[in-house]
């Protein structure tokens, strides 16, 4: 991609993400949104930020689960330092897949190869994905008595299944690319394809991977109903958890800076439909994004430090160094055998 085509697409962006702030400041009294975000330093608003950061090392440890298929991978604590930096750049760069990016990248610093990395992530996601996509199947009936528009209805039905649609599609990537000409991403993304039939045919470490991203959901829900509360939102967590898929499915668009726009027009659509006030919703979603941004922050720190590149596992280092006696060993045997003839 040349550099002209991604300043384009920024630009583009940009456009979309101040389009939706517009359509929102139209709709919104922005100032009562603002009041209330200045209020809300509660009780509530503190649960709501320490639930959000407990879904890192939930994620770490899923990640950890995805590649200990592998025979190199770092520990769960580095891992969790590259989550960490990857929050950071998805919050500062334009597209919200940056931080996977950055990701994959320190995974190949550390010695793994670097295509698995990407793979490995990206079957990360959608496991998440996956959990979302339940919630959302299950709570349609809600969602679809809760808009009042056609229109409304028909973009929570089309984002349903366009979900599912890529979910399966994971599963045939490697068929589907079979007619096209071979690439690196075409074999990347048929090997993601083997890689996800890989995972769903080993029980138990796929049912870990689903338990964890349930886990990591059903934070991510919890912080949505704390941060809710600090702004007068006061609804259920069931409520909450029919809610927050679409938005999170909807906010995967990549049209807007980092989500921005995105997910605060969705929201307050959402929420007005069960009866929460514009500016309430408003407050909800942007004070979601800056807890984002205050856990992302120290992101922000390893990287700068390189510190979760400083320090490799040391159980990989005592294998690294148990291979390789072996091998020496080895050679000094077949050596000696060799003069012994």
């Amino acid at each position: 991609m040349t550099p002209i085509v991604r300043r384009a697409i920024t630009g583009g962006r940009l456009l979309v993400t101040a389009g939706l702030f517009w359509f929102l400041v139209s709709r919104v009294d922005v100032g009562q949104a603002a009041d209330l975000i200045s209020k809300s330093m509660s009780r509530s608003l503190f649960a709501g930020v320490l639930v959000l950061a407990a879904t890192i090392p939930v994620n770490a440890l899923r990640w950890h689960t995805i590649l200990a298929s592998r025979s190199k991978f770092p520990s769960n604590f580095t891992l969790l330092k590259i989550i960490l930096v990857g929050l950071f750049f998805n919050q500062v760069l334009p597209t919200g897949v940056g931080g996977d990016a950055v990701r994959s990248w320190r995974c190949k610093q550390l010695g793994i190869d670097l295509r698995a990395a990407i793979r490995s992530i990206l079957i990360e996601r959608a496991s998440g994905y996956f959990i979302l996509v339940i919630l959302y199947a299950a709570g349609l009936p809600f969602l679809l008595a809760a808009m009042p528009e056609a229109f409304e209805k028909r973009v929570i039905l089309a984002v349903l299944l366009a979900a599912i649609g890529g979910l399966a599609l994971l599963f045939i990537l490697d068929w589907v690319t079979s007619f096209a000409p071979r690439s690196a991403v075409i074999t990347l993304l048929a090997d993601l394809s083997r890689d996800a039939r890989r995972l769903c045919s080993e029980f138990s470490r796929l049912a870990t991977v689903l338990f964890l991203s349930g886990l990591g959901i059903g934070l991510t829900v919890l912080s949505f109903k704390f941060l809710g509360d600090s702004v007068s939102v006061e609804l259920s967590y069931l409520t909450w958890l029919i809610i927050v898929p679409p938005v999170a499915l909807i906010q995967l668009l990549p049209v807007s800076l980092a989500g921005w726009g995105v997910r605060e027009a969705t929201l307050v659509v959402v929420l007005a439909g069960v009866g929460v006030p514009n500016e309430n919703g408003l407050a909800t979603s942007l004070l979601f994004g800056l807890c984002q941004l205050v856990i992302a922050l120290p992101g922000g720190l390893i990287w700068l430090t390189g510190w979760d590149l400083k320090h490799p596992d040391k159980r990989q280092m005592a294998t690294s160094a148990a291979v390789k006696s072996l091998d020496a060993n080895s050679v000094s045997n077949l050596t000696s055998g060799e003069r012994g003839s």
